[in-house]
């Protein structure tokens, strides 16, 4: 539970900074982003096009993942 919590942590921490860098950046940047959210072993994808395939094949490892922890017996 403590590494899930420090990686919840970290990933904020992360967002706060980037968000920090890009105020204060000068340069004319162009952002694209997309998320995951599983619903139990199901993905929902949402975002750019470019970045759906990486996406996709976190989803799948997702899946199976929590398909070996969660329903092996």
């Amino acid at each position: 539970m403590l590494i899930g919590l420090i990686a919840i942590f970290f990933g904020f921490l992360l967002i706060m900074l980037a968000a920090l860098l890009s105020t204060f950046s000068e340069k004319n940047v162009k952002v694209e982003s997309a998320g995951i959210i599983m619903i139990g072993p199901i993905p929902i994808m949402f975002g750019s096009k470019r970045l759906l395939i990486p996406l996709a094949i976190l989803a799948i490892a997702l899946m199976v993942l929590s398909y070996m922890l969660f329903w092996k017996r």
